[in-house]
């Protein structure tokens, strides 16, 4: 399926523009024409990752929140839509032109938001639909604002947390560069002059500083070649899985990690269940949502076995992942038929504890960090104080 640009001429003779998805120009021309447009011109969109094809998560949720106000106060879809496109510059205005088209045309609002998945997840897309069923598309959009402020939050808290351990691991790594490429050698040079037998450790820190400053190409050509390497293993669906597995088996981290993924699930399951979803659709959605393979084989097992009669309660026995709490509420809501409230609950307590767990995992980041440069701080100064020391014995 291939993105193109294109403009079309409607039946009044006014010449419309906007991007839509077909197999083939040929198949582009005919969608349109189902839509009462004749197509005058099209053109392949840039590549999706590409930066000028990315759409900002402020611009979506901007367009959210400006849907849930108009449609509240009683302005209609193609109104709303067309107020925001005329305000929007680049692709997000041009999907928006093709939106505002396709509904003007007959279209329905959820099956024109539907031909633009590379802005709207299946998620928002559910949420769409069923507001469009029930009539009720301003909740369903001021839900979606909701949602979106609450994913944004999540995922700044999870930046924030990856983030920091990686500068104090980029700053150990700039100090034994440092080390290694500057401070020793200069070292080297003076102790070749002095005629007497280093010490063991000194001996084998000059030799692994001779040894980077001579072939640092290599080192880095390796490092350059396994970080690719692992982003075509971690592109794959079976290297995906392995990274995750591996991310739940980590101290602290697996923590944090996995709290985050049961907070998705909770928030997500309580809000696409309570609009109307099916029970089985919501469970295909969350396989996506959750962020994390391993927790996503475990739902599609929970579907299949939902799908084959059992009961939610009895298909979450077996999942590991789900802790006794988020299996006792699923129980719960089961039994008393208010699912989605009980999850609720259960985002709610793991929004409380994601926090803590952060802090707790910066506490111990630091901790390890300092023991880190402590240890390579004594060595260095242990190789080069050592032969200075001899000198000082002797004489």
């Amino acid at each position: 399926m291939k993105e193109f640009r294109y403009s079309a001429l409607t039946g009044s003779g006014q010449t419309v523009t906007g991007i839509r998805q077909a197999p083939d120009p040929e198949q582009l021309a005919a969608d349109l024409m189902e839509q009462g447009l004749v197509l005058l011109r099209s053109k392949p969109t840039l590549s999706l990752f590409s930066g000028s094809r990315r759409i900002k998560r402020r611009d979506l949720r901007d367009f959210t929140q400006h849907m849930a106000t108009c449609l509240g106060a009683g302005v209609t879809a193609v109104a709303a839509i067309e107020d925001f496109q005329r305000q929007s510059e680049g692709v997000f205005g041009e999907i928006l032109a093709d939106i505002r088209n396709d509904i003007t045309s007959g279209t329905q609002i959820d099956e024109a938001f539907a031909r633009h998945p590379e802005v709207f997840s299946p998620v928002y897309l559910s949420l769409v639909a069923s507001g469009q069923r029930s009539g009720a598309l301003d909740e369903v959009f001021q839900e979606l604002v909701d949602f979106l402020e609450w994913t944004d939050s999540l995922r700044a808290q999870t930046t924030q947390a990856l983030i920091y351990p990686a500068i104090l691991a980029v700053g150990i790594i700039g100090l034994f560069l440092l080390m290694m490429l500057f401070v020793i050698p200069r070292f080297r040079s003076i102790f070749e002059g002095i005629d007497m037998e280093l010490p063991t450790l000194t001996v084998r820190v000059m030799s692994l500083g001779m040894f980077m400053g001579h072939w640092w190409w290599l080192i880095f050509g390796t490092i350059g070649v396994l970080v690719f390497g692992a982003r075509l293993l971690f592109a794959t669906e079976r290297g995906a899985l392995w990274r995750d597995r591996l991310l739940l088996k980590l101290p602290v981290v697996s923590s944090f990690l996995l709290k985050i993924s049961l907070s998705r699930f909770s928030k997500t399951f309580s809000m696409i269940f309570a609009s109307g979803v099916d029970l089985l659709r919501t469970l295909d959605l969350m396989q996506g949502v959750v962020g994390n393979r391993v927790m996503g084989a475990q739902l599609e097992r929970i579907r299949h076995r939902v799908a084959g009669g059992e009961t939610l309660t009895a298909a979450f026995a077996d999942a590991d992942l789900f802790p006794p709490l988020v299996q006792r509420l699923v129980s719960v809501g089961e039994k008393t038929g208010s699912l989605d409230t009980s999850l609720r609950k259960a985002s709610e307590y793991l929004d409380k504890e994601i926090p803590r767990d952060l802090k707790k995992a910066f506490t111990i980041f630091e901790a390890v960090i300092i023991a880190i440069l402590g240890v390579m701080v004594c060595v260095a100064a242990l190789a080069l104080l050592m032969p200075i020391m001899s000198i000082k014995a002797g004489t």
